[in-house]
């Protein structure tokens, strides 16, 4: 099982609906999509006669404004994942280290380009948090460091000042840093943490953004790049034309500007997350602290090869994170839900 949110095989082998399953899985906003993106999508579908905005000028202007950059420092993507895959096409490194655990398509990534991968172990001693000298030792040997903030599937954010240190190393290196921020927008401190603002000085930092998960809508894909640039218009001629439907660029333009929504996501999230740990480490459960709205868990009695099947059992859903490097059949990951749809996976944990 490589990753979480495959809803068609859930229902396809238990047979539940999608109404009566809770995707613990895939981590998204259980709060979304907010109405005012649902709206702009059934206001664009009269519009699908036509090609889409090849650039997504409308979302290009929202992205513009909400980083107080110009437009040219930023490209519309099909989803984070092919922005990554773009990005490793644009530079081809040949070294590239990232952490582990962490999201499996930065290796992936590397490899169709034929670049060797460095590991550098995040540990549990340290609940899984990014240390700098490591990274600092390795970024000589590579071309290419790869980071995720907050990092997944343990939801921990790398500390800005060690960003920093790290950013400052890498030009000075002349080495490439790319900065996944797909779960940055679910922190209060979004855009004071964000290297965004870094990249009209860093020649090789390259920013990507979902748009997907913070919205609730990954079935229409859409996220962001933000790079130097020269760099953008290099990615956007790699890139397969109109890769971002018209529905997909509605939706994002309607969500970046519903700010009510963005603040009632963060307040609800502050609160449901502590809950939520709270009640698994009451349960005898170790929970990795956690800055995203996903937590990375483990006890040493659970075994979920064989946990997995009777949670589905149940129209619950987890990860298995049995795919991810460094991790063993001891731990799960579960997205933060609504207070009734944790509370019936905490149950279902008795």
């Amino acid at each position: 099982m490589q990753h979480g949110g495959n809803i068609t095989r859930y229902q396809r082998e238990w047979g539940w609906s999608r109404e009566e399953m809770v995707d613990f899985s895939a981590n998204l906003n259980p709060l979304g999509p907010p109405v005012s993106v649902m709206q702009a999508i059934q206001q664009a579908l009269p519009r699908i006669v036509d090609y889409p905005d090849p650039l997504g000028q409308d979302v290009l202007s929202a992205l513009a404004k909400k980083w107080a950059l110009p437009e040219s420092h930023f490209l519309l993507g099909n989803g984070a994942a092919e922005l990554i895959f773009l990005a490793m096409r644009l530079i081809r490194p040949r070294r590239v280290a990232t952490v582990a655990p962490a999201f499996r398509e930065y290796e992936q990534a590397a490899r169709v380009e034929g670049a060797e991968i460095v590991r550098v172990p995040l540990t549990a001693e340290t609940g899984f948090a990014v240390e700098p000298e490591p990274l600092m030792r390795v970024l000589h040997e590579v071309d290419m460091l790869v980071l995720a903030n907050p990092n997944n599937p343990t939801g921990r954010c790398v500390e800005p000042a060690i960003l920093d240190r790290l950013l400052a190393a890498a030009k000075e290196m002349d080495k490439w840093l790319l900065v996944d921020e797909a779960f940055l927008d679910f922190l209060p401190d979004d855009e004071t943490r964000s290297l965004i603002s870094q990249v009209p000085v860093a020649d090789k930092l390259v920013v990507i953004r979902s748009l997907t998960k913070f919205f609730a809508i990954p079935g229409i894909r859409i996220g962001y790049v933000a790079a130097a640039e020269q760099a953008i218009p290099k990615m956007r001629e790699l890139q397969i034309p109109w890769s971002v439907n018209t529905l997909a660029q509605a939706a994002a333009a309607a969500g970046l500007a519903d700010a009510d929504f963005q603040r009632s996501t963060i307040e609800w999230l502050q609160i449901e997350r502590e809950y939520l740990a709270q009640r698994l480490r009451d349960k005898g459960y170790r929970v990795v602290p956690s800055d995203a709205n996903f937590l990375l868990v483990q006890r040493d009695d659970v075994e979920i090869g064989k946990w997995w099947p009777k949670l589905a059992a149940k129209g619950l859903f987890v990860r298995d994170c049995r795919s991810f490097a460094g991790l063993d059949g001891t731990y799960f990951r579960i997205a933060v839900r609504t207070r009734a749809e944790n509370q019936r996976l905490l149950d279902a944990l008795e």
